[in-house]
Order: C-alpha cells, then sequence, then structure tokens
C-alpha cells in the first residue's frame, strides 16, 4: 500500500532545509511512499523538483494566509487523499498543524532552525500548540534542547531525527595513482553558504586577510549568492585581498566543487544542522567550523575536524594554517570525518527514522497497518 505524503515549505530559494526536502522526496519516492511537494512560490526549489520529475504543485500565497488557500490545500488533501501532512519550517509547521486539525490527517513538523520563533510570545504559543498537535522534530540535539528551554516545550514533544545526505555522491575520484584530482598547485580554502551576515563570510575574510601574511599563494572559493556580494567583495578589496577571494556565486555542482578544495571552513553565527558540513565531510575533507547550533555533533573538535568560536578570525586563521602544515593531519580528519557522516548522517537512515514516524503517527489516527514478513502493508 503506497502512502501519501504531503510535503510543506514557505521557501523556495537554494538553503539547507530545502536541500533537506529535496534529499528527503527523493529517498521516500524509491520505496513505499508517494511525496507530493506544495510550495507557494516557484524558485531554486521547483526547478529542482522538476529537474528530478517530483510531483510538485505551487498555490501562490501573497502576504497572510487567507481562507481560499487553506480551501485549496483541503481539497488536495481530499483529492489526493493524503496519508500524512510533512511539514518544515515556522510558518508552514503552523499552516500544516492548522491543516491538520481541519482535514483530520497526521502532520509532521519539522524545526531546522532557530531564525526568530522565540522572540515574540505569540509565536512561542503557536510552537507550544503545534507540539502538542503534531509529532515535533528537530534536526539537532541542539535545536530540540533549545526548543525546551527557550520556546517552552515539553521534552516528550519533540524528537531528534539529524539531517542526512547521500554520502557516495561526495566520493573524492582518484587518479591513476590513487591520489584525489588536483589540477592546481594552489591551496584553496572553501566555504558554501548564502550571502548574508548569519553565515558571516566577513570572519572568513578577516582571517584569510591573516592566513595570506604567511602564505601569499592560499585562495579562498566563495560558493554561495544572496544580498550581501558587493558588500562582501567591498570588504575583501578593503582588506587587500580581493585578487584571493572568489565569489562563486550558486553551485549546483557541489561534489565537483569540494574536490576542488584543500579545506573546508564554516564561519556562521547560527546553524541548525549544517549540510555544508556533512557534505564537506563526506567528500574527505578536513572541516573547520564555528560552535554554533549543531555543529559540534557532527564535528568532534581534532578527531573529524577543528571547532573554533563565532566571531574569533584569529583563531580560525591559526586552525587553518595548522592544517595547511600538517598534510598527515588533514588526510586523518578527513577520512575520520568521512567515517563519521558514513556512520551517523546518511540519507538512508533520516528517511528510514521519517518514516518510522509517519507510521507512528498514522497508527495514532486510527490507521491500522497490517505487517507481514516483507514490512508495512
Amino acid at each position: 500500500m503506497t502512502r501519501k505524503v504531503l510535503q510543506l515549505i514557505e521557501t523556495s530559494g537554494p538553503g539547507g532545509a530545502e536541500k533537506v526536502l529535496v534529499n528527503l522526496v527523493g529517498q521516500l519516492s524509491k520505496g513505499r511512499y508517494h511525496p507530493i511537494v506544495c510550495l507557494r512560490k516557484k524558485g531554486w526549489l521547483s526547478d529542482q523538483l522538476r529537474e528530478h520529475r517530483f510531483e510538485t504543485l505551487i498555490i501562490p500565497q501573497d502576504g497572510y494566509v487567507n481562507s481560499r488557500w487553506f480551501g485549496q490545500l483541503r481539497e488536495i488533501v481530499r483529492v489526493e487523499q493524503i496519508d500524512v501532512i510533512h511539514a518544515h519550517e515556522f510558518a508552514m509547521n503552523s499552516y500544516g498543524s492548522i491543516l491538520s486539525g481541519l482535514t483530520g490527517v497526521p502532520v509532521i513538523t519539522t524545526v531546522h532552525g532557530k531564525s526568530y520563533y522565540h522572540e515574540k510570545w505569540r509565536r512561542r504559543i503557536a510552537y507550544r500548540l503545534i507540539a502538542r498537535w503534531s509529532k515535533m522534530v528537530a534536526v539537532s540535539e541542539d535545536i530540540r534542547n533549545f526548543l525546551i528551554t527557550r520556546v517552552g516545550i515539553k521534552a516528550d514533544q519533540v524528537m531528534t531525527i539529524r539531517n542526512g545526505i547521500d554520502v557516495n555522491s561526495y566520493i573524492v575520484p582518484v587518479d591513476e595513482d590513487g591520489a584525489p584530482e588536483k589540477e592546481r598547485q594552489e591551496y584553496v580554502i572553501g566555504t558554501v553558504g548564502s550571502l548574508y551576515p548569519v553565515k558571516g563570510h566577513t570572519y572568513l575574510l578577516k582571517a584569510l586577510a591573516i592566513v595570506l601574511k604567511t602564505h601569499p599563494d592560499v585562495v579562498c572559493k566563495i560558493a554561495g549568492q544572496g544580498h550581501l556580494m558587493s558588500q562582501l567583495q567591498a570588504e575583501a578589496a578593503d582588506l587587500g585581498i580581493a585578487n584571493r577571494a572568489t565569489f562563486l556565486g550558486l553551485r549546483d555542482d557541489i561534489p565537483q566543487y569540494l574536490q576542488s578544495i584543500d579545506v573546508f571552513v564554516l564561519p556562521s553565527l547560527s546553524e541548525g544542522l549544517p549540510l555544508s558540513v556533512l557534505e564537506a565531510m563526506a567528500a574527505g575533507k578536513p572541516v573547520i567550523a564555528t560552535n554554533v547550533g549543531g555543529v559540534s555533533e557532527v564535528v568532534q573538535d581534532q578527531r573529524t575536524g577543528f571547532v573554533v568560536p563565532p566571531k574569533d578570525p584569529e583563531t580560525m586563521a591559526n586552525r587553518i594554517l595548522q592544517v595547511m602544515a600538517d598534510r598527515a593531519m588533514a588526510e586523518r580528519l578527513g577520512r575520520a570525518g568521512r567515517e563519521k557522516v558514513e556512520r551517523d548522517f546518511s540519507l538512508d537512515t533520516m528517511t528510514q527514522q521519517y518514516e518510522a514516524l509517519y507510521e507512528e503517527a498514522l497508527l495514532e489516527r486510527g490507521k491500522v497497518c497490517v505487517k507481514d514478513n516483507r514490512g508495512v502493508v
């Protein structure tokens, strides 16, 4: 018996939550689930979904949600005979929970980050109600603890399902001598992330300026798009490093991009469980990341990479220099990081946990499943 899962997400840009959704939908499609994704507007996410031929619906919504928009969603649930609603992030977690109440279809709500929802009492109250009405998931233990201590959600009302990736997609090709492909002599620092203040790129540029004082051949390749592009380029010029910092814009070839770098640096000021770190570790790259969000759940300091304080370019630069100076250590960190991701952050593991949660929600709503020796039918 095929289960239909309606996936709801508010944004359509190339962010972490959106990438998790694409990965999850792809994996669900390989089994006994049929995901249908509903978006509010076209964009990067709708392009990705349609490129992979995943069923995608767009119901435009300008400004506040209205009864007509909810009516269209209710009709989708009825016509498509949706079994489970899976919502992502604050707005859709709220609307998905209301939709569940209107239709009787169970809802899963996933919290991908901390953002702004704890700052106003109305939003805190909303999330407490959502946690009662839904199966709430945090993508890291850090977010789960935040929801409990700062938002006031009861510990037994939220669980953790960590983000996962298709690890094999990031295997680094080797040449005939068994060495990773490398077509350049420069030492390359890399990072991936939208060019927004919360991603902390300014601190990476400052760290790069420090590194260049003793290693003028180093370059930094920054993948990502956002409104800070021109400001960051101007800052690089002011630091005298404009010719050593390259802004690549949005890249859809992240596995290939990761092959071109020597060390991955995440300078963020806030995170949920960053996919970019998982991807870099899956590619076997040493990682230096700020100690924010769920980073320390992935990067074990001096074992699978280095964890540094946020807003601290000096420490970041020192760790970069340390990795540069000790190739054997860099390779060891890269191997250990890949093993960590393979063991704890695979796409299969994440998907299986969500599927189990879907079935649990269905059972609680009275849709009894019968098991045979092949699994749930």
